[in-house]
């Protein structure tokens, strides 16, 4: 079993391959009821259980089920804008906020760059707020990377410095969070950033990153098809291949199914590309 929304060994947000995964988070009650109960009786205590829940640990549980309804992820954030209205000073608030425009920014095809700005002002706000706070500065990492990546790598080196700090800060904070989110988004970063001199790209640091990723997350889909294109790039195809066919053949979570989906449509691609099949 994982742990609660808001524990932060872990995440408060994911899944595993597979439904009985140890140490998914949030793999809680809910999932359980919702298999030994008809779908209109978990609706109704759901909405119990929501009701009785702090707003931040509301909003964490509609993050977790965004696959559940179109408007799950909206719902989260008027919490949270709710919850700050109480409660301006809220880092963790602000983190929550950053983490559901990455959500956003996974499903959706166009605003990609307004989608990943806005989460990158939430994650700064909450860092403003609190430097310790786990998920402002995760989130905030990612936002950044991923709007990097979106406006052009080479036209975003200024952004280098920023995102190794907020990974890096991550790290010290807790390297396990989000099945080791930290050390896979070092990895990610390092390989995805030029080498020396124009930036701090390193594929071997990255593997060393992912390898670790991949010890509190093993099952984690995104751990896999990073450090596959890792090892491809180190020119161990045979290395890479063998995560890509776990992803490919591992089944699909109940719960993130469209999710799980896309990191195997990924890792056809990257097969395919490679001359892997």
């Amino acid at each position: 079993m994982g742990k609660l929304p808001g524990q932060r060994n872990g995440a408060n947000i994911g899944h595993p391959a597979s439904d009985g995964w140890a140490g998914c988070a949030p793999e809680i009650a809910f999932a359980v009821f919702s298999m030994a109960h008809p779908e209109g009786t978990f609706r109704g205590s759901q909405e119990f259980r929501m009701d009785n829940m702090d707003s931040i640990d509301r909003a964490i549980q509609l993050i977790e089920n965004r696959e559940q309804g179109p408007d799950q992820l909206n719902q989260a954030e008027a919490v949270l804008k709710e919850h700050l209205k109480g409660d301006a000073n809220s880092a963790r608030a602000y983190g929550l906020l950053a983490q559901i425009q990455y959500w956003r920014g996974e499903v959706s095809s166009q605003g990609l760059l307004e989608i990943y700005q806005a989460g990158v002002d939430y994650g700064k706000k909450g860092v403003e707020l609190d430097e310790n706070n786990l998920e402002s500065q995760f989130w905030l990492s990612v936002n950044y990377g991923f709007y990097g990546e979106t406006r052009g790598i080479l036209s975003s080196l200024f952004l280098i410095d920023p995102i190794e700090h907020a990974i890096q800060k991550s790290l010290e904070i807790d390297e396990s969070y989000f099945f080791g989110g930290p050390h896979r988004a070092m990895g990610w970063f390092l390989h995805r950033v030029p080498p020396w001199p124009l930036g701090k790209g390193d594929n071997r640091k990255a593997l060393k990153h992912l390898e670790k990723a991949l010890e509190y997350g093993p099952d984690f889909y995104l751990n896999r098809l990073y450090i596959a294109q890792v090892l491809i790039a180190l020119r161990d195809k045979d290395g890479g291949r063998k995560h890509l066919e776990w992803i490919i053949a591992a089944p699909l979570s109940s719960k993130h199914p469209a999710e799980d989906q896309r990191y195997k449509d990924q890792a056809r691609q990257i097969m395919e590309k490679n001359g892997l099949n």
